[in-house]
């Protein structure tokens, strides 16, 4: 089986036209036109079709694509069993993770892994958790990293530290005299009901951050008052130390806020904390080479080093 010519569908399929997907093929277009006049001459009918100027598949190129990348996982699991099995440590390794936490994460985990496995490629993906999933669903991604929950069920999970959410006022909030210590509780607990009337900055939409804050909000029946959504948490949290809002970040962060002077409170919320689970995910079935396994180990480390 000519296992190129499933990878070059892929990539069509993938950037949704000929010319993006010859640049990343690294093809001529004129290459890359051939190749599918050809496939659709042996297939006996078009596997695309133009809708403006996209690229997309027809029902049979639907069918192509699917089984295509069920192929190319598969001959992947193969290549990383074969090459444990030979102990050599050699491959490549598809890593996503959010941008905020590859800012945290990588810096330290990076140099670790390739002075372990100086002969793994690494690819990093940055995207939103449920971008992530789908990637790992595709086969695109080997291992993916964020706060669960995970909707689908094709997934496999290890949770790699057990997180708090933290609610941040600024410095000067006179709410900071309202909070009460709580057992279980690792910061002063506030109610979260007496921030009705206050501002508050939130992560967007599709961030795990703003949909765990939303389902705070529900539980107390509140609707929040937004002055900004934005999705760099580093910049809600120095908005919040200029006094600009109220806003929300997980306990792994509570270091970076010393760097900010008057440096935002923090605060334990909900109706007892707010816990999230940052955790691993792979594709249900599917072989993790040892080195892959040793990359799930590193960040585990760096993370229980911020406890």
């Amino acid at each position: 089986m000519d296992f190129k010519e499933l990878t070059y569908v892929l990539a069509l399929a993938r950037n949704e036209s000929i010319t993006k997907a010859a640049q990343e093929l690294y093809l001529t277009q004129p290459a890359l036109t051939r190749f599918l006049q050809r496939l659709e001459s042996n297939v006996g009918q078009p596997l695309f079709c133009r809708l403006g100027n996209r690229l997309v598949p027809t029902y049979a190129g639907e069918k192509y694509i699917e089984r295509a990348q069920e192929i190319l996982f598969l001959k992947k699991q193969l290549d990383e069993e074969m090459q444990d099995i030979a102990q050599n440590h050699r491959g490549q390794l598809r890593i996503g993770l959010s941008i905020f936490r590859s800012f945290s994460l990588l810096p330290k985990v990076l140099p670790a892994f390739t002075q372990r496995y100086p002969h793994v490629k690494l690819i990093i993906e940055e995207k939103d958790p449920p971008k992530l999933e789908e990637s790992l669903i595709r086969g695109e991604l080997d291992l993916a990293f964020f706060s669960l929950p995970v909707r689908r069920r094709e997934l496999v999970t290890e949770i790699i530290r057990i997180e708090e959410l933290m609610l941040l006022l600024p410095p000067q909030d006179p709410l900071i005299n309202q909070a009460e210590p709580r057992p279980g509780c690792r910061y002063p607990w506030l109610d979260l009901s007496l921030l009705k009337d206050r501002l508050f900055i939130l992560q967007k939409k599709d961030q795990r951050t703003r949909q765990i804050t939303d389902q705070l909000f529900h539980d107390y029946n509140m609707t929040p008052n937004v002055i900004l959504e934005i999705q760099n948490i580093d910049v809600s949290m120095a908005l919040t130390a200029a006094g600009y809002g109220c806003s929300f970040t997980r306990d792994i962060h509570a270091v970076e806020l010393q760097a900010y002077q008057p440096a935002p409170r923090c605060f334990s919320v909900g109706r007892e904390r707010t816990l999230t689970h940052y955790a691993a995910a792979y594709r249900k079935g599917v072989y993790l080479p040892d080195y892959a396994r040793g990359f799930i180990d590193l960040v585990r480390g760096q993370l229980s080093e911020k406890e």
